[in-house]
Protein backbone atom coordinates (compact mmCIF):
# COMPACT_ATOMS: atom_id res chain seq x y z
CA UNK A 1 0.00 0.00 0.00
CA UNK A 2 2.83 2.41 0.80
CA UNK A 3 4.38 1.77 -2.60
CA UNK A 4 1.35 3.10 -4.51
CA UNK A 5 1.61 6.75 -3.25
CA UNK A 6 5.38 6.70 -3.83
CA UNK A 7 4.96 5.41 -7.40
CA UNK A 8 2.19 7.96 -8.10
CA UNK A 9 4.35 10.79 -6.70
CA UNK A 10 7.35 9.75 -8.80
CA UNK A 11 5.15 9.47 -11.89
CA UNK A 12 3.72 12.93 -11.26
CA UNK A 13 7.20 14.44 -10.77
CA UNK A 14 8.56 12.74 -13.89
CA UNK A 15 5.51 13.83 -15.86
CA UNK A 16 5.95 17.44 -14.79
CA UNK A 17 9.65 17.28 -15.59
CA UNK A 18 9.09 16.10 -19.13
CA UNK A 19 6.26 18.58 -19.76
CA UNK A 20 8.59 21.52 -19.07
CA UNK A 21 9.85 22.74 -22.46
CA UNK A 22 13.33 24.05 -23.02
CA UNK A 23 13.55 27.62 -24.23
CA UNK A 24 15.79 27.87 -27.28
CA UNK A 25 17.47 31.28 -27.43
CA UNK A 26 20.08 30.87 -30.17
CA UNK A 27 20.39 29.32 -33.61
CA UNK A 28 23.13 28.66 -36.13
CA UNK A 29 22.14 28.26 -39.75
CA UNK A 30 22.62 29.04 -43.42
CA UNK A 31 20.83 31.70 -45.46
CA UNK A 32 20.66 31.71 -49.24
CA UNK A 33 19.70 34.69 -51.37
CA UNK A 34 21.39 37.96 -52.24
CA UNK A 35 23.45 37.50 -49.06
CA UNK A 36 24.64 33.86 -48.90
CA UNK A 37 25.88 33.43 -45.37
CA UNK A 38 26.37 31.48 -42.20
CA UNK A 39 23.94 32.94 -39.68
CA UNK A 40 23.85 33.19 -35.89
CA UNK A 41 20.69 34.50 -34.23
CA UNK A 42 20.34 35.28 -30.54
CA UNK A 43 16.86 35.90 -29.11
CA UNK A 44 16.75 38.53 -26.37
CA UNK A 45 13.13 38.04 -25.45
CA UNK A 46 9.82 37.35 -27.15
CA UNK A 47 10.03 40.31 -29.55
CA UNK A 48 13.73 41.20 -29.90
CA UNK A 49 16.69 39.40 -31.48
CA UNK A 50 20.18 40.11 -32.82
CA UNK A 51 21.43 38.38 -35.97
CA UNK A 52 25.03 38.12 -37.17
CA UNK A 53 26.03 36.89 -40.63
CA UNK A 54 29.26 36.25 -42.52
CA UNK A 55 29.37 35.16 -46.13
CA UNK A 56 29.35 36.20 -49.78
CA UNK A 57 27.26 39.01 -51.23
CA UNK A 58 25.86 38.57 -54.73
CA UNK A 59 27.21 41.70 -56.40
CA UNK A 60 24.66 42.11 -59.20
CA UNK A 61 22.20 44.78 -60.17
CA UNK A 62 19.92 46.23 -62.78
CA UNK A 63 19.61 49.83 -63.95
CA UNK A 64 16.71 51.15 -66.03
CA UNK A 65 18.89 53.90 -67.49
CA UNK A 66 21.93 51.75 -68.19
CA UNK A 67 25.60 52.64 -67.79
CA UNK A 68 28.01 54.41 -70.16
CA UNK A 69 28.07 51.32 -72.43
CA UNK A 70 24.24 51.13 -72.38
CA UNK A 71 24.36 47.92 -70.32
CA UNK A 72 21.43 47.50 -67.97
CA UNK A 73 22.56 44.43 -66.01
CA UNK A 74 25.64 44.61 -63.79
CA UNK A 75 27.66 41.63 -62.50
CA UNK A 76 30.53 42.24 -60.13
CA UNK A 77 31.22 38.81 -58.60
CA UNK A 78 30.81 37.52 -55.05
CA UNK A 79 32.06 39.87 -52.34
CA UNK A 80 32.81 38.81 -48.72
CA UNK A 81 30.79 40.61 -46.03
CA UNK A 82 29.88 40.63 -42.36
CA UNK A 83 26.59 41.85 -40.98
CA UNK A 84 24.91 42.65 -37.65
CA UNK A 85 21.17 43.29 -37.41
CA UNK A 86 19.02 43.93 -34.34
CA UNK A 87 15.33 43.17 -34.99
CA UNK A 88 12.07 44.05 -33.28
CA UNK A 89 9.22 41.66 -34.14
CA UNK A 90 5.78 43.28 -34.13
CA UNK A 91 3.78 40.18 -34.99
CA UNK A 92 2.09 38.37 -32.12
CA UNK A 93 2.47 34.93 -33.70
CA UNK A 94 5.45 33.10 -32.27
CA UNK A 95 5.99 29.50 -31.33
CA UNK A 96 9.17 30.33 -29.42
CA UNK A 97 11.54 33.17 -28.65
CA UNK A 98 13.70 32.20 -31.59
CA UNK A 99 11.55 31.10 -34.51
CA UNK A 100 9.20 33.99 -35.20
CA UNK A 101 6.68 34.34 -37.97
CA UNK A 102 5.22 37.62 -39.09
CA UNK A 103 6.60 41.11 -39.45
CA UNK A 104 9.66 42.86 -38.06
CA UNK A 105 11.64 46.08 -38.30
CA UNK A 106 15.42 45.97 -38.25
CA UNK A 107 18.54 48.06 -38.60
CA UNK A 108 21.23 46.28 -40.62
CA UNK A 109 24.93 47.17 -40.34
CA UNK A 110 27.15 45.75 -43.13
CA UNK A 111 30.80 45.79 -44.09
CA UNK A 112 32.07 44.32 -47.37
CA UNK A 113 35.57 44.05 -48.84
CA UNK A 114 35.87 44.47 -52.61
CA UNK A 115 39.50 43.31 -52.56
CA UNK A 116 38.27 39.82 -51.65
CA UNK A 117 35.76 39.56 -54.52
CA UNK A 118 35.76 36.27 -56.42
CA UNK A 119 34.45 35.65 -59.97
CA UNK A 120 34.82 39.35 -60.75
CA UNK A 121 34.94 40.45 -64.41
CA UNK A 122 37.22 43.36 -63.49
CA UNK A 123 41.02 43.39 -63.39
CA UNK A 124 41.95 44.35 -59.83
CA UNK A 125 45.28 45.83 -60.89
CA UNK A 126 43.85 48.44 -63.27
CA UNK A 127 42.04 51.66 -62.42
CA UNK A 128 40.64 52.95 -59.18
CA UNK A 129 39.90 50.29 -56.57
CA UNK A 130 37.12 50.15 -54.03
CA UNK A 131 38.69 48.92 -50.79
CA UNK A 132 35.67 48.41 -48.57
CA UNK A 133 32.12 49.60 -48.05
CA UNK A 134 30.18 50.15 -44.83
CA UNK A 135 26.39 50.33 -44.88
CA UNK A 136 23.49 50.80 -42.52
CA UNK A 137 19.95 50.12 -43.66
CA UNK A 138 16.66 50.40 -41.80
CA UNK A 139 14.41 47.66 -43.14
CA UNK A 140 10.99 46.12 -42.87
CA UNK A 141 10.62 42.37 -43.23
CA UNK A 142 8.29 39.43 -43.02
CA UNK A 143 9.04 35.84 -41.97
CA UNK A 144 7.05 32.84 -43.24
CA UNK A 145 7.56 29.62 -41.29
CA UNK A 146 7.96 26.50 -43.39
CA UNK A 147 8.67 24.00 -40.59
CA UNK A 148 9.63 24.25 -36.92
CA UNK A 149 13.19 25.25 -37.72
CA UNK A 150 13.09 26.60 -41.28
CA UNK A 151 11.58 29.72 -42.77
CA UNK A 152 11.46 32.11 -45.71
CA UNK A 153 12.39 35.70 -44.92
CA UNK A 154 11.79 38.74 -47.12
CA UNK A 155 12.95 42.24 -46.28
CA UNK A 156 13.22 45.61 -47.98
CA UNK A 157 14.88 48.79 -46.88
CA UNK A 158 16.90 51.81 -47.84
CA UNK A 159 20.66 51.49 -47.47
CA UNK A 160 23.07 54.32 -46.75
CA UNK A 161 26.63 53.41 -47.62
CA UNK A 162 30.16 54.78 -47.61
CA UNK A 163 32.95 53.37 -49.78
CA UNK A 164 36.69 53.88 -49.40
CA UNK A 165 38.37 54.09 -52.82
CA UNK A 166 42.09 53.87 -53.63
CA UNK A 167 42.90 55.93 -56.70
CA UNK A 168 45.39 54.71 -59.27
CA UNK A 169 47.09 58.12 -59.16
CA UNK A 170 47.59 57.72 -55.39
CA UNK A 171 45.59 58.71 -52.36
CA UNK A 172 42.29 57.62 -50.87
CA UNK A 173 38.79 59.00 -50.91
CA UNK A 174 35.86 58.36 -48.62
Amino acid sequence: MKQLPIILSLGLLLGLGTAKAQVQTQALGVELGSHNAALYELALGQRFSITARAGLLLNAGYSFRGDVNNKHFFWGGLTPFINLEPRLYFSRKSSSNLFHSGGYVGLRFDASWASGTIFSPFDKKEGDQSLYTTTFAPNLGWVFRVKDNSYLRFSAGIGFFRTKVAYQSGGYYW
